[in-house]
């Protein structure tokens, strides 16, 4: 069967387009918070450990809440539950425009955790229904492959869009933005059939031991089957070396290469393009390795680009061409005139980060949703980002204390390093998935 034909059965499946759609601008508003809110923390404290808590405060339900989400999205209705998700979201982002001053800036990090609250309800309900409205199991791959060009289009558009907004009207259009692209969202979703496998499933004795009874039995799931914990232990990797990433990016990109909001967005922007290419190669790639070949050596690359960013030099466009350079410091100078000052091997390893990123992140959310059965994805899925997250805040907290002593490209490489000996740790330990009977098509 070739990966052209699912590719056409896929744009012919609306429900699927309406999701795609959907998350689509849903991703691009996203990433006009996500570079808003470090940007302001940054401006406003020039703390790392204050940018660090802004992060980890959007981590910090992943852990807590997250296992205890998951059996609620067993539960509910995956179709409700991803438009409340969608609706309460673009509401609760509105009171960051009230933020003007250093005191204020809690105002992010609540707002943030309540945030990432409701999201852990909707990704995991987001994640079980795709195998719902993709009825066949060899088309999983080609689904996640565009799920993850989702995140891509969102990162080559959002960021570019993002910093040049930013950079011209301020962080409250970023905001707005964001607020605006939830419900769009909600709107596609709510154009979407969604089979509602969790019907006839009811409690027994009371609703806090059957919930109780259902988290155990996702996280006995987990670590009963090989393939969940070959995944689990390769995420868990993942996070210790991204973790630090994750809070230290905007002050080592402003503090070592002086960039911008519109210099954060082109580095995530060229991110995004590598990401494009990376889901084009997909349908080629995944015809000539496994799952485990294809996620063990794209993440050892991803390691890799991201050490040789902390040594990358800034070496930029105005370097080869005399006559581009300008005048005064970075800050004088207009929208233009600092993209001519982007390093230029910065955005090569970005470019290429994310051309490895779409077959890591879409081999792994293959196995996991063929090694699932459809009724417990949810507490499955959520007990497995929560329990690898708890290694991603370790490495956020570490990072961000030791971003106000150590130098900010040492942590970039060390992360870079720890993030690749992940790669290894796949091929090692991941196992092809048996698909359970529940995953078979009929």
């Amino acid at each position: 069967m070739s990966n052209n034909t699912a590719y056409g059965r896929l744009f012919r499946n609306r429900s699927f387009v309406a999701l795609w759609l959907g998350q689509t601008v849903s991703f691009v508003g996203d990433y006009f918070y996500w570079l808003a809110v470090p940007i302001m923390v940054e401006r406003l404290t020039g703390s790392s450990l204050m940018v660090g808590l802004s992060v980890i405060s959007t981590a910090l339900p992943m852990l807590l809440l997250g296992p205890v989400a998951g059996v609620f999205v067993d539960r509910w209705d995956r179709w409700r539950t991803m438009i409340a998700a969608d609706l309460l979201r673009g509401l609760l982002v509105l009171p960051c425009l009230v933020v003007h001053r250093p005191e204020q800036v809690w105002i992010y990090y609540l707002i943030g955790f309540l945030e990432s609250c409701i999201s852990r309800f909707f990704f995991p309900a987001q994640n079980a229904a795709l195998p719902l409205i993709v009825p066949k199991k060899e088309d999983l791959l080609a689904a996640n492959g565009l799920m993850q060009i989702v995140q891509t289009v969102g990162l080559l558009a959002g960021p570019a869009l993002a910093g040049f907004s930013i950079a011209l009207w301020g962080a409250p259009v970023a905001f707005v933005v964001d607020s605006a692209s939830f419900f769009i969202s909600a709107g596609a979703i709510l154009t979407m059939k969604v089979p509602h496998t969790t019907a006839g499933r009811r409690p027994t004795g009371s609703q806090v031991a059957a919930v109780w009874a259902e988290l155990r039995e996702g996280v006995a799931y987990l670590f009963a089957n090989r393939t969940m914990v070959g995944i689990l232990l390769c995420m868990s990797v993942v996070q210790l070396g991204i973790g630090a990433i994750n809070v230290t990016w905007v002050p080592f990109m402003q503090r070592t290469f002086g960039l911008g909001p519109e210099g954060l967005g082109a580095v995530d922007g060229a991110q995004g393009a590598g990401m494009v290419v990376g889901g084009l190669l997909l349908g080629f790639v995944t015809a000539r390795f496994s799952k485990k070949t294809l996620a063990g050596w794209t993440i050892l690359i991803i390691g890799l680009l991201i050490a040789l960013m902390g040594l990358a030099p800034t070496f930029s466009a105005a370097s080869l061409v005399p006559a581009w350079r300008a005048e005064g410091s970075l800050a004088e100078m207009g929208v233009g005139q600092r993209l001519l000052y982007m390093p230029l091997l910065l955005l090569l390893y970005s470019l290429l980060l994310g051309i490895a990123l779409v077959p890591a992140q879409s081999a792994l959310m293959t196995m996991m949703q063929l090694a699932v059965p459809d009724l417990k994805r949810g507490r499955v899925g959520s007990a497995l980002n929560a329990l690898s997250m708890a290694a991603g805040l370790i490495s956020m907290a570490a990072a961000a204390a030791l971003g106000e002593v150590v130098a900010l490209r040492i942590i970039y490489v060390i992360a870079g390093l720890i993030t690749a000996g992940a790669g290894p740790v796949a091929l090692a330990v991941l196992q092809e998935p048996e698909v359970p009977i529940g995953n078979r098509p009929f």
